[in-house]
């Protein structure tokens, strides 16, 4: 907040914005709060147990969400408490929805608040506290700390100590959005808007400093920049890791990766299709012909940056771009790969490439099994063994996100939404992508949905950052209950 406040400070100086002093007011109040809560626990002399890890993740993003939309209340940029929340949960959880018809008036601070908020909340609140005050849960369960934020089936160390692999995650991403900074500031943006879409980009929260997203600059060059790094940003980090370190081997040998980026080619292929078969198709409007892409060269761009920017779940609209012009023939498939997404250990969203892979080998080897009971079938990922425990972790989640899914639409049907617009919003708020079709589209806003649903998403997308287990687990008694309270 400090930080954004002088920025705010440098265009109030030479703009006349005036949200300086509510960032300066917000910093204030959260630093009192913070140092209260600092005196009361100093004392304190055991660490924690690892239930309370998933606790302490939940709460921190609650509480950081309630911190960070006051700047929005004080500055007058948001007068809801309920659009304030939702835009900071928005921003924190990396989803990319936005409250704001009209962000190009925006004043500077905010719009650099709201690339501050995706950018910390990219890798992780905790796993950024934990990689730069290590005496943080100093002794205590800092594996399951970062267990409980990080996205994916598993935690990859890459050092021997956890403080170490957040460190060098961090590192990565600093230096990825370094590069993307730069390379923005050198085609057709300024430096205010290349650090503020440079933050967005790695992040994958798709946060832009203007209305009309990427799409404002008209830049082939700013969309294939764009598109690199979406890539870069939706891979396993410990994956970039031991590129940088020059083990290709280990990246070559990663099943999801490669599995991944084939995904990429044959999905923008398959929208190639789309294009070339969907104005033979009875049906098909002039409005949605006019839309297509035309040429070879731009229908291969077009559909590469739809992928990509929809696969990440970074949710970014480039030039002309409005996939619901398209037509539900595009749709659909659109919806998948968001409910899809990237891969473990990214700043991606989405219920995880891996999770996918293990899915189908799992439905593989159960045919298998039929066909010849007394089979022994082993399932292998990146040729190594997938323990029953990680196959059962993730049957599980796939049912809990079946079940959410079941819960949320009939909530947000019976409150007035649509069928359609209540399914679409919450894959696209659950999967932290925040641009769907319909009433959530890329012509829409998120201002227009029912306050009771605006509370309702931002619940789910808190819930898909966090993978569900983590905040379900608070709402069992036996998270709550300690040690010495079980004795006594």
């Amino acid at each position: 907040m400090l930080l954004t406040a002088l920025v705010a400070w440098h265009f109030h100086i030479h703009n006349g914005e005036n949200d300086f002093h509510a960032f300066l007011m917000s910093a204030c109040i959260t630093g009192a709060v913070g140092a209260v809560l600092y005196i009361i626990g100093r004392f304190q002399k055991t660490g924690f147990d690892g239930d309370d890890t998933f606790v302490i993740v939940s709460l921190a993003w609650i509480l950081f969400s309630l911190f960070g939309m006051l700047p929005f209340l004080l500055s007058g940029s948001i007068t809801s408490v309920t659009d304030a929340f939702f835009e900071t949960m928005s921003g924190f959880t990396t989803t990319g929805s936005t409250i704001l018809k009209n962000v190009d008036s925006q004043p500077h601070g905010i719009l650099f608040w709201r690339s501050v908020m995706q950018w910390l909340g990219g890798l992780g609140i905790v796993v950024f506290t934990l990689a730069f005050i290590p005496s943080v849960a100093k002794g205590s369960h800092k594996n399951t700390l970062f267990a409980a934020e990080a996205p994916g089936v598993s935690v990859e160390k890459l050092s021997p100590t956890m403080h170490g692999t957040s460190r060098i995650l961090w590192i990565i991403y600093i230096l990825l959005t370094l590069i993307c900074a730069v390379l923005y500031y050198v085609g057709p943006m300024s430096l205010f808007d290349a650090v503020c879409h440079a933050m967005t980009t790695i992040s994958t929260g798709g946060f832009s400093t203007h209305q009309d997203s990427i799409g404002y600059f008209q830049s082939g060059y700013i969309e294939r920049v764009s598109t690199v790094f979406m890539i870069l940003s939706s891979i396993n980090f410990a994956v970039l890791f031991f590129l940088l370190a020059g083990r290709f081997d280990l990246m070559k040998a990663n099943e999801e990766v490669r599995v991944y980026l084939v995904s990429i080619v044959v999905m923008t292929l398959f929208f190639m299709g789309l294009f070339y078969w969907a104005p033979h198709i009875d049906g098909v409007t002039e409005a949605q012909l006019a839309s297509y892409p035309q040429g070879a060269k731009e229908t291969l761009h077009v559909s590469f940056f739809h992928v990509v920017t929809m696969l990440s779940n970074t949710g970014y609209s480039g030039y002309n771009y409005h996939y619901d012009l398209w037509g539900l023939l595009f749709v659909i498939p659109t919806l998948l790969m968001q409910i899809v997404g990237g891969c473990a250990g990214s700043a991606s969203g989405g219920i995880k490439m891996v999770r996918v892979i293990v899915l189908f080998k799992f439905i593989k080897n159960a045919l298998k099994e039929l066909v010849h009971p007394t089979g022994m079938y082993s399932l292998k990922l990146s040729g190594q063994n997938v323990d029953e425990l990680t196959v059962r972790r993730i049957c599980n989640f796939l049912s809990l996100f079946v079940i959410l899914f079941i819960i949320n639409v009939l909530a947000l049907t019976i409150i007035g939404m649509s069928l359609e617009d209540a399914c679409i919003a919450f894959i696209t708020c659950f999967s932290n992508l925040g641009m769907g079709s319909g009433a959530t589209g890329p012509g829409a806003s998120m201002a227009d949905l029912p306050t009771a649903a605006k509370w309702i998403l931002s619940t789910d997308m808190l819930v898909g950052r966090l993978e569900i287990i983590t905040v379900l687990l608070i709402f069992f008694k036996s998270t709550w209950v300690t040690n010495n309270s079980v004795r006594n």
